[in-house]
């Protein structure tokens, strides 16, 4: 998790890349490359390009979309009776955790009438989900979206993560679109930031909980 203390550190605020500045480029391991090295490695496919600004110097950040790691029985605990808490739904033991998280970083719809596309809202999404496995599945957005309308608010049960806990345990960075997560009964978990499909949630929920 060497990245993830590397951004905390780093990160101050996102801000537009002004390309006329000088910038220090670092790979997904958090080491100082060159712009060449840091671009021919870029791959929308497994990683994302971040780019911060501190003390009047920019980074460029390469974050891998996807990882696998273990919560430690404290922080697990800590997490199941938050969710328990926002959702009022107690998480049995036996079961896998599925949770989709709505970033910040999404654009407000002035268009009221305008509704997401995304197939990951669709119906037979959750119904789907849950002959693959025992899974209890949450949406849960940042406190700071301002268009969980555009999101199907009317018919999703979007619950607030008003302690920013989740992106304190996964995301100390901010991403556009939506990430999710796969969390075992044991604390192990996969997580995916970035663009995604009901499909690829169905097709690894496969291969992580069975």
């Amino acid at each position: 998790m060497k990245i993830i203390k590397f951004i905390i550190i780093l990160f101050v605020s996102f801000k537009n890349f002004g390309q006329t500045k000088s910038v220090i480029f670092h790979n997904e391991n958090g080491e100082q490359v060159t712009k060449e090295q840091f671009y021919k490695t870029k791959d929308n496919r497994k990683n994302l390009d971040l780019y911060f600004e501190k003390d009047s110097i920019q980074y460029g950040v390469l974050i891998k979309r996807q990882r696998f790691g273990q919560l430690d029985k404290k922080t697990f605990r800590t997490l199941k009776n938050y969710v328990t808490e926002l959702s009022d739904v107690t998480i049995d033991t036996t079961q896998n955790i599925v949770i989709n998280y709505l970033t910040a970083n999404t654009k407000k719809i002035d268009n009221k009438k305008s509704k997401s596309t995304w197939n990951v809202l669709d119906k037979n999404y959750l119904k789907k989900l849950h002959k693959i496995a025992n899974i209890n599945q949450f949406w849960i957005n940042s406190p700071e979206c301002d268009n969980l309308n555009y999101y199907h608010q009317n018919k999703i049960n979007w619950i607030t993560d008003n302690d920013d806990l989740f992106k304190k345990i996964f995301f100390p960075y901010q991403v556009k679109d939506a990430n999710y997560i796969l969390i075992k009964p044991d604390g192990k978990f996969y997580y995916y930031i970035g663009e995604h499909s009901k499909y690829q949630i169905w097709e690894l929920s496969k291969k992580y909980f069975n």
